[in-house]
């Protein structure tokens, strides 16, 4: 005869297998399918079915813990972003259908929700889930190296196996990567002191044969926000940097010397321009734009900056919000400075803001390149400060 505890057994056996598996091994795809998964398409649908539905599951079988995700600042600010940003979708000019572009909120909320699932159960499972899958993103990176240095045409630039699709989406991901072994070193987070910098190098590397000057310039300003959170570490960094300029002039002198500015002072003044005819409110998600610049052969359509575009589509109210999430998110980072797994979530976050400053600008999407750069050292920013109120409660 069944007693009536077995349901809620086999209920909590199933919650259990969600967040300590389903969801870590969705988390480590999610951060690593680029480099295997063989398009983007492939890549979301993983997503949806590693990460997306294991979290709606988890929740509909534990619905309390809400309660502790809806409380987070982050989190709720995110919200407040979403609901002006659906609001928006009714003035415009959009070219995709309004149901397709209301169901990307709801992705990044998932992701939230599952990296706070997976804290919650025990926060070493997300970190360690997120060392592993930049370990695999470095030996990724010293194989798409090495396939590039005994393959590529003069002149080309790396782009990467599975569903990378160009030099510059890919740099995002590189420098993501890099960036947490920086971390990694600077917080003193590793047993072994020499594994960060092993690991650094080949995605160093890979960075360089992208072209892509973004992540040097994010990796290099994070090293200089890594002075607030880890001290001394961080100094001898920064005066390393001089040697690593050094390095890639001898290695890659065109990533220093060609292409300019690449057009960016021209496009953010003419984005500024068509910011300031729907200024307040924007011209609503996903809308359209064309920027003419002078000397180009092409139109652009992205202005090449994260808070640009959110400028454009949802307007100052929109910006103001996201500001908000950022200053939440970062006032935490500050207060809880003295804890590694904080240091490391805040050069993640601080080198994805700071590479979207001159790239970026589709700050909304299904799961991409793009997710490196905001979505996902956000939602690793959210379950740990979950976790950590949770701890001190």
């Amino acid at each position: 005869m069944q007693t009536p505890s077995q349901p809620g057994a086999r209920r909590l056996r199933l919650h259990d297998f969600i967040t300590s598996r389903w969801l870590v091994g969705g988390y480590l795809v999610l951060l690593t399918g680029l480099f295997w998964v063989p398009d983007g398409s492939l890549y979301t649908k993983f997503y949806y079915a590693f990460l997306a539905a294991p979290s709606l599951l988890a929740i509909l079988l534990a619905p309390a813990q809400m309660k502790s995700v809806l409380r987070d600042p982050v989190i709720l600010s995110f919200l407040a972003f979403s609901l002006w940003l659906l609001i928006s979708m009714s003035w415009s000019r959009a070219d995709d259908g309004v149901g397709s572009l209301a169901k990307r909120p709801l992705y990044v909320f998932m992701l939230f929700v599952g990296c706070a699932l997976i804290a919650i159960k025990r926060e070493e499972l997300l970190l360690k889930a997120l060392r592993l899958g930049a370990a695999i993103g470095a030996l990724a990176a010293l194989i798409n190296v090495a396939w590039f240095l005994h393959n590529a045409a003069p002149g080309a630039r790396l782009i990467g196996t599975g569903a990378l699709r160009n030099p510059l989406l890919t740099s995002h991901v590189l420098g993501f990567l890099c960036a947490y072994w920086i971390a990694a070193w600077l917080s003193r987070s590793e047993r072994r002191d020499w594994l960060p910098a092993v690991m650094a190098l080949p995605l160093l590397a890979a960075l360089l044969t992208t072209g892509s000057r973004t992540p040097l310039m994010g990796l290099t300003l994070t090293c200089f926000w890594m002075l607030l959170m880890s001290g001394q570490r961080a100094v001898y960094l920064i005066a390393a940097l001089p040697l690593v300029a050094s390095a890639t002039y001898l290695v890659a002198p065109e990533i220093i010397l060609q292409r300019g500015t690449s057009f960016r002072p021209e496009l953010w003044s003419d984005a500024w321009r068509q910011a300031g005819e729907h200024l307040w409110f924007g011209a609503g998600y996903n809308s359209k734009f064309e920027f003419d610049i002078q000397g180009m052969r092409y139109l652009l359509h992205d202005p090449h900056n994260v808070e640009l575009a959110v400028l454009l589509e949802l307007g100052l109210i929109g910006l103001g919000l996201w500001t908000i999430m950022y200053i939440f998110a970062l006032h935490r980072c500050l207060r809880l400075r003295a804890l590694p797994q904080f240091q490391i979530a805040s050069a993640l976050l601080i080198y994805g803001l700071c590479a979207g400053l001159t790239e970026g600008g589709n700050y909304l999407s299904r799961p991409n390149e793009s997710w490196f750069l905001i979505w996902i050292p956000l939602a690793l920013l959210g379950a740990l400060s979950i976790r950590h109120r949770q701890a001190q409660a």
